[in-house]
């Protein structure tokens, strides 16, 4: 499992790399303001399905867009984890980034506050989908959750980020 999400992370951002390559322009405005409502609309129910379309959209947008560039960086502890929502999960935390990202374009190169905000999103994410089935917990998103509430979730992320990404920002 943990082989399998590292590959379909590689293939994603493989994936967005060649496409930067292409004729593709910059993103429009009505292109930012549109991947924006997607991730919220995401975050608040991220398993509808009339939002697939949107969801696809988004997907191939941020592949396609050579002024927004998401790297995500993978917790270690997350691999471990087998919920069966983790795609839609990492999905949001890379959505998450790009909106972050769109929102504080001057901000864009702070890898700690970019991941952070993925992690959040995909947090929000997380919390929707139990909201609507209780039985859909994971100890490793629980855990996050904790962390978030008890302050020491941007600490948590730098941390692995150090460890698992080899990035050395600190915090700000």
């Amino acid at each position: 499992m943990r082989r399998a999400l590292f590959l379909s992370v590689i293939l994603f951002l493989a994936a967005g790399c060649f496409a930067q390559d292409s004729a593709r322009g910059p993103s429009t405005r009505a292109e930012r303001d549109r991947a924006l409502k997607v991730t919220h609309e995401l975050e608040a129910d991220p398993l509808a399905p009339q939002l697939t379309g949107d969801r696809n959209w988004l997907i191939q947008w941020i592949q396609d867009v050579p002024d927004i560039s998401v790297s995500i960086c993978i917790d270690p502890a997350s691999a471990t984890s087998r919920y069966r929502y983790g795609r839609e999960l990492l999905m949001q935390k890379t959505f998450a980034s790009a909106a972050y990202i769109i929102q504080n374009s001057a901000r864009s190169r702070d890898d700690l506050s970019v991941e952070a905000a993925g992690v959040e999103g995909a947090l929000r994410a997380y919390e929707a989908i139990v909201k609507k089935d209780p039985q859909a917990r994971s100890a490793y998103w629980d855990r996050l959750l904790k962390k978030r509430s008890n302050g020491t979730l941007r600490d948590y992320i730098a941390n692995y980020m150090e460890t698992a990404c080899g990035s050395t920002q600190t915090q700000t």
